[in-house]
């Protein structure tokens, strides 16, 4: 399933899948000036729901983006 939210004026894409084994893995990128940055997360990384995989990964790219966002400074 896809998911498309909001962190500090980004559009985070989330993207949920089922594994084979049942867990639940997530694939995350977010868009910095219209270009899309992947998320590296680990594959095997799996979760037992759906919605704890969504949250994982957005949180995951919320810390990129904070990261990405201490090397701007202030205005």
């Amino acid at each position: 399933m896809r998911y498309e939210e909001t962190y500090l004026g980004r559009r985070v894409v989330v993207t949920t899948t089922q594994q084979a084994s049942g867990t639940w893995t997530a694939a995350v990128e977010f868009f910095d000036d219209g270009e899309a940055v992947s998320v590296a997360r680990d594959p095997q990384e799996g979760h037992a729901s759906e919605d704890e995989a969504r949250r994982a990964g957005f949180a995951a790219a919320a810390a990129a983006i904070d990261r990405s966002r201490t090397s701007e400074g202030k205005p």
